[in-house]
């Protein structure tokens, strides 16, 4: 379970949603089913728009609609995903539903206005259920499209062949790292290494040939030393190695990204850290996959 720390109306942690939006948005999936409901939606003509405007209005009026409905979609689906972490999808989906789908049923009931009389338009909340609607049904299928993945995974990994990720001091026998009571301030202690513009927490560590590259609030810092005498001096319970050359803090994830049987986590800096195949199990546990 993660739980951000930082106010989710912050400035950075609005950036952090941004840009995981923009992400999503641009990502060729998305592109292509928003091309194919412009399409189908322009050649239908919903709502009595195929028999009132030409084909040229349509594509215009059915684009407009599909791109913000999709930009604005993601924007607040990755908001309250990151913002209620700690919560269940269900809860976060239901959490959703009067951030997108009202605020969204009202500006799009309002452009429509522009052109067609308030008479002859749907009430706002026949647009507010149709909306709710289909933000139920995009999330219902993100859910079963998870589920399928993870069942998947774990049918094809047996158990004996499952290897518990490299953490510090973790036996193995628990399965999951332990936090001991003098790794708690450990991370200070990494961060002093790094000298007085360290920063005050880190994001991730990767190995660089002979060094490691701390990425912190501040910055990029290269340090020499041995990667794994890093990660035993940082606490178990606030991040993990995820691969053979990298390391993640928790706090820090804003996105998972999935290519077969790939997955990267998209860290606050912008880099998408692989995810090995041993680590997989540990992460599904955590609810980070």
């Amino acid at each position: 379970m993660t739980v951000f720390r930082e106010n989710p109306l912050s400035l950075l942690f609005l950036k952090r949603v941004f840009f995981a939006a923009q992400r999503r948005v641009s990502h060729p999936a998305t592109l292509i089913i928003m091309i194919g409901a412009t399409i189908i939606c322009t050649l239908i003509g919903p709502f009595d728009t195929y028999r009132q405007d030409t084909f040229v209005f349509r594509l215009y009026f059915w684009g407009t609609i599909v791109l913000t409905s999709t930009t604005y979609g993601c924007l607040a689906s990755v908001w309250t995903n990151l913002a209620f972490r700690h919560l269940p999808y269900w809860q976060r989906t239901l959490l959703n539903l009067p951030v997108f789908a009202l605020p969204f049923s009202l500006a799009s009931w309002e452009f429509a206005s522009l052109y067609y009389s308030r008479d002859v338009m749907p009430h706002p909340m026949v647009v507010l259920f149709l909306v709710a609607a289909v933000d139920l049904f995009v999330h219902a299928c993100i859910w079963m499209s998870g589920s399928t993945i993870k069942s998947r995974e774990n049918h094809l990994q047996r158990p004996e062949t499952m290897v518990a990720p490299e953490t510090t001091a973790a036996p193995e026998e628990s399965g999951e790292p332990a936090a001991e009571p003098e790794n708690i301030s450990g991370e200070c202690t990494f961060l002093r290494r790094l000298g007085p513009n360290g920063g005050s927490y880190l994001i991730r560590l990767a190995m660089n040939d002979h060094y490691i590259e701390a990425h912190t609030d501040t910055g990029i810092h290269m340090l020499y030393m041995r990667f794994g005498d890093a990660v035993a001096e940082l606490n178990p319970t606030k991040g993990a190695k995820v691969h053979r050359s990298h390391w993640v803090r928790f706090s820090e994830i804003i996105d998972v990204e999935r290519d077969g049987q790939k997955i990267s986590l998209v860290m606050s800096d912008g880099v998408s850290v692989p995810v090995s195949r041993s680590h997989k199990t540990f992460l599904q546990e955590k609810g980070i996959i």
